[in-house]
């Protein structure tokens, strides 16, 4: 056999010849590649691991992976040794696979064969599958852009060596150092995580009750109006603050619309942007102050643990599947902080929330004592008393101040009016809040206030924004000279009242306060709106904006909304904007009416902005940004590789035709997809090893000259996904073998690598498609061609020739043995024994007719303590109605005198069946007359199962295939052992090593005494240490296997007795070997 000397890579959507083989097969095949994964994981709600009605449940897979990753650069940073980096990779050898064609032999890493990654288990009722609206956004840019001045983050340097162990292992002892710390929670079941309040929380109450804030683009200007008039209503009765994002702000929210409709994550998840969704029908005031609920940190209000002493919940009404969303949270999960059960609260459900119909209730309030009506249940029209007093609760609000967002107010310490100081003091908070474009002008009018030695424990302290950070304005005390008017520079102002023991006899102080608009902004970018925006502008205001950005910029204005009296000349209410301070400069133009105006420029560094409303007649009024704005493309630093393009307060790269922009926004790389020449290559994803983009989707479709086959091996695979259909980002592989016929192979998704795949024929087609969040750092792969000898002639077979790498080698049907020719076949017996954990069986002469009056057993037999399980994909018998001509008989044990599992015949295709032990029988029969093609089925193993303990010692194992290999990940075991009325089980380990961690959270046994987990538990095990032996106490044990999706070792085995009842605590005398 020759290799073939020549192969093309045909190119969809490209002219042109490209070079994709950026890295060689030694690249691939002799170097590793980090894993990782892009921080705005919570960007889309619709990708939650499930959902309780609006809240959507983290897939706290991702959250793990991102705080691994986050926990390694930090280690990384520290420039560890190459003793200590080879220390950390050494358990990740790589596997050699050899082959026999005259390329270069490579190294690999090959795994079992995986179409697609397994759903997580226990994945909630109401997630990603079952929500009724779904799907992705799919937006294909060939370009991404920056804001001015800002740095990429999402490129990663690679590591040349795979620190994939580092994950496996070192990860999980940072991860261990994390937990020890407070910086991550233990991994936990969805179903637990599901029911974890924030309010219970700390991690997610945020800090200092502020909130950043970011509102995409594709909003509307009443849109975005509302969503502030809603964080406003939050705002104007707690202490929470709602702020635009800035770079002083890791963690944030942002307003966006997904498929899903309204849903958002509880309280703050601490890995950077998270997403409220406002979906379509959203768009309501109550609905939105609502969502706000969750982000803030509120579960639903009836979620309680003590809300079956004031609602009942109708389950008959409510439908089907939905019932989840009714489940009662613990005492553990939720802190109420000790309020009342809140009926008006406007996070409690609807009476007739998610039932059959509109007029059946689904939740119904208890009447109360004393009241004749039952509460009204499910406003969405404002915060309640209830919600105010546990938000100023949960966030230790101040007890005395407020919010204000009154144009003017007058305002005073407590205990200024006739009323004596707290004997030990007090802490008063206001906190001042205008619109964008207005500053506040405080003028303290009276204050008696305790001296101290500057004015360290008794003062009245003035700051210059919204929280403690911001900057300090003054602080003062005693009260002989009042302080001179303060003014902020911009929106917000903060003032604090503290007192001590010492303020006894003093009155405190009294302060008013006015929000004027216009005045001089020296700033490079800011945000202006009307006075009282997103309500309606004041009437006979005039407001004079003059804004100055540093020099050799111009002033760029953007109009987010734009709502002003309308009047063909702008007489009455209007925007005057100009090309410089002076009211003189030279006028850009005159605005009014409802059409927003199109971005303005300066010619120079200046602009004069003056709003004038009259007596009648009021609107929204405007909201605008303004920036410093230059062309950043006419500078040497703007690091696009091709092409800078400029555009208002950013700019963007691209590339030459036959180039696409990496991940990183700036480089160039060749557009995937590309045309190579050779007898092998490698084939990446876009931008690997780094991130690779959103929203993209490459096409790539190798073609070998006729009767030759292409093999592509995976090297490396890290992809967004964890579901059967691979619904985000994925690799779909297919056989073309005409025109219009393809044969998939498989969708591939997740980290696994998957298996070796050969084309069917001389044309094999890779897809690669990525959705517009979470991103990874892709896959990579080599891929070689070999002549398929079984193209011609059968490759001298008389039945069945399958091509393998630099060779082929030939089978028989069933029924037939392979001659000592190794070609031939000769008539064998019928009698199949089957140990194999997995493969294929036939019926005779398959897919041929099998032969009249013909007479086969198949009898299988697997690892102890797992059943056999039997999948048949095609079936045609005759056809009778008791199957008395030809048909198979199924028994549930070694013989044909076991328990029968099934009788068939016909062209029905026979449900799964599976085995209650490790053996079946199988009998196939046919008569003289009437053949049809047979059947193909597929044999497994299943874990798990009921075992009989009897008075003979019998043994269990953690795998099908225990001692030939490690268990799989993601492992999901549960054996009931039990023994005969009147004795208990009798359990002991043999062998024993799982992977180890200090408590279990990882790959454990646990064993339960009954038969399930809600019986007392023996512990948890892991490690290499046998645990101790257990005997059951009720004639019944449960013993649960799990393993995560890392690190797999030599797992366990077990043998198990009945004993009597009085000999539970004593010694006994069976012999227990060990060892498999």
């Amino acid at each position: 056999m020759r290799p073939l000397a020549l192969m093309t890579l045909v190119t969809l959507g490209l002219a042109k010849s490209q070079d994709i083989n950026k890295f060689t097969i030694q690249d691939l095949t002799q170097s590793r590649y980090t894993h990782r994964i892009s921080n705005d994981i919570f960007m889309d709600p619709c990708k939650a691991d499930g959902f309780v009605a609006d809240i959507a449940l983290p897939n706290e897979e991702l959250v793990r992976e991102l705080t691994l990753q986050n926990l390694l650069d930090e280690a990384l940073e520290e420039q560890p040794s190459a003793f200590e980096l080879d220390t950390l990779l050494r358990d990740q050898p790589l596997t050699a696979v050899s082959t026999n064609l005259s390329i270069s032999t490579f190294t690999t890493t090959t795994a079992a064969p995986h179409h697609h990654r397994d759903p997580r288990r226990h994945r909630r009722k109401g997630s990603r599958k079952s929500r009724k609206q779904r799907g992705r956004k799919k937006h294909k840019h060939g370009r991404r852009g920056r804001r001015k001045g800002e740095t990429d983050t999402s490129s990663t340097t690679t590591i040349s060596r795979d620190l994939r162990g580092v994950v496996g292992a070192a990860g999980k002892r940072a991860l261990r150092r994390a937990r020890r710390r407070g910086s991550l929670e233990k991994r936990k079941d969805i179903k637990a995580r599901a029911r974890r309040a924030a309010t219970a929380r700390k991690e997610r109450v945020w800090d200092w009750g502020v909130i950043p804030y970011v509102i995409d683009s594709n909003f509307t200007g009443p849109d975005k109006g509302l969503f502030k008039q809603a964080m406003r209503h939050w705002e104007n009765y707690t202490c929470i603050k709602f702020v635009e994002k800035t770079d002083e702000h890791p963690h944030y929210i942002i307003f966006t619309e997904r498929d899903c409709g309204c849903c958002s994550f509880v309280g703050k998840r601490g890995n950077g942007p998270q997403a409220i969704s406002i979906g379509k029908n959203c768009d309501k005031f109550g609905i939105v102050v609502h969502e706000l609920g969750h982000v803030v940190g509120f579960w639903h209000e009836h979620t309680r643990p003590d809300r079956d002493n004031h609602v009942v919940i109708i389950r008959e009404n409510i439908q089907s599947g939905q019932d989840y969303n009714f489940n009662k949270l613990t005492g553990e999960e939720v802190n109420s902080l000790g309020q009342r059960y809140d009926f008006d609260s406007i996070m409690h459900y609807a009476r007739a929330t998610f039932a059959k119909a509109t007029y059946l209730d689904t939740i119904r309030p208890r009447p109360e004592p004393g009241q004749e009506a039952l509460p009204e249940i499910g406003q969405r029209i404002k915060l309640s008393e209830g919600d105010i007093a546990q938000t100023n609760l949960l966030y230790k609000c101040p007890k005395c101040g407020r919010t204000y967002q009154e144009n003017a107010a007058n305002f005073s310490s407590p205990s200024y009016v006739n009323s004596a100081p707290p004997p030990g003091g007090e802490k008063c908070e206001w906190r001042i809040t205008s619109t964008h474009g207005e500053r506040i002008v405080l003028n303290i009018t009276s204050m008696d206030i305790f001296k101290s030695d500057g004015c360290k424990t008794d003062y009245l302290e003035i700051r210059d924004g919204y929280w403690h950070k911001s900057g300090n304005l003054g602080r003062y005390c005693g009260g002989l000279r009042m302080p001179e008017t303060i003014i902020s520079t911009g929106s917000r102002m903060l003032v604090s009242y503290v007192t001590s023991v010492n303020q006894n006899g003093h009155k405190g102080f009294t302060a008013s306060y006015e929000a004027v608009c216009g005045g001089e902004l020296e700033q490079e970018e800011g945000t202006l709106e009307s006075p009282n925006y997103p309500e309606d502008y004041r009437p006979n205001k005039e407001c004079v904006w003059k804004i100055t950005v540093p020099q050799g910029f111009q002033v760029a204005l953007r109009f987010h909304s734009f709502e002003i009296e309308n009047h063909d000349e702008c007489v009455y209410d209007y925007l005057d904007i100009r090309d410089g301070h002076d009211e003189n400069s030279t006028l850009i133009g005159v605005y009014c009416g409802y059409k927003k105006p199109e971005d303005i420029k300066s010619t120079t560094n200046r602009m004069r902005i003056k709003f004038v409303t009259d007596g009648s007649v009021q609107k929204a009024g405007f909201s605008a940004i303004f920036m410093k704005e230059y062309d950043e493309c006419s500078s040497l630093d703007h690091g696009c590789e091709h092409h800078c393009i400029n555009q208002l307060g950013r700019y963007e790269c691209q590339c030459k035709i036959g180039y696409e922009l990496h991940s990183d926004g700036k480089r160039c790389e060749d557009a995937c997809g590309g045309q190579v020449d050779g007898t092998n290559g490698t084939i990446t994803s876009p931008s690997f090893p780094d991130l690779y983009p959103v929203n993209k989707n490459c096409i790539w479709e190798i073609v070998a000259p006729p009767q030759y086959r292409i093999t592509l091996n995976f090297t490396h695979f890290d992809l967004e996904g964890n579901n059967q259909d691979c619904e985000y980002d994925s690799v779909d592989i297919r056989s073309k073998m005409g025109e219009s016929e393809m044969r998939k192979h498989g969708v591939f998704c997740g980290q696994r690598l998957p298996s070796l795949i050969t084309s069917e024929g001389n044309s094999l087609r890779i897809e690669f498609n990525s959705d517009n969040s979470v991103q990874k750092s892709g896959f990579a792969a080599v891929f070689f061609t070999d002549k398929d000898e079984c193209a011609t002639d059968n490759g001298g077979c008389q039945h069945i020739c399958k091509n393998t790498i630099g060779s082929y080698m030939c089978s028989c049907f069933n029924g037939f043995t392979l001659h000592d020719n190794q070609h031939d076949c000769k008539e064998g017996g019928c009698k199949h024994e089957i140990t194999a954990p997995t493969g294929e069986i036939f019926s005779p002469n398959y897919p041929d007719y099998y032969p009249s009056r013909k007479d086969c057993v198949w009898q299988f037999t697997t690892t102890p303590g797992h059943r056999i399980k039997l999948v048949f994909d095609e079936f045609e018998m005759e056809p009778h109605q008791e199957c008395t001509y030809d048909h198979i008989m199924l028994y549930d044990g070694t013989t044909s005198e076991s328990p029968i599992l099934g009788r068939y015949c016909g062209a029905k295709v026979p449900h799964p069946i599976v085995a209650s032990n490790n053996q079946m029988f199988m009998v196939f029969k046919s008569d003289s007359s009437v053949q049809r093609k047979g059947f193909r089925a597929r044999h497994t193993t299943v874990c798990g199962g009921h075992l009989q303990a009897t008075n003979t010692v019998r043994h269990m194992y953690s795998h099908a295939k225990y001692g030939d290999q490690n268990y799989d990940n993601k492992e999901d075991c549960d054996w009931i052992i039990e023994a005969h009325r009147g004795e208990n089980v009798h359990l002991t380990f043999l062998t024993f090593e799982l992977e180890d961690e200090h408590d279990c959270g990882y790959d454990y046994v646990e064993v339960f005494a009954g038969y399930d987990d809600s019986a007392p538990s023996y512990g948890k095990f892991c490690g290499n240490s046998i645990a101790s032996e257990v005997v059951s106490t009720n004639g019944a044990l449960l013993v649960r296997f799990r393993s995560d999706d890392t690190i797999n070792t030599k797992g366990f085995s077990a043998a198990y007795v009945a004993v009597a009842d009085d000999n539970e605590s004593n010694s006994f005398s069976y012999s227990f070997s060990r060892g498999y």
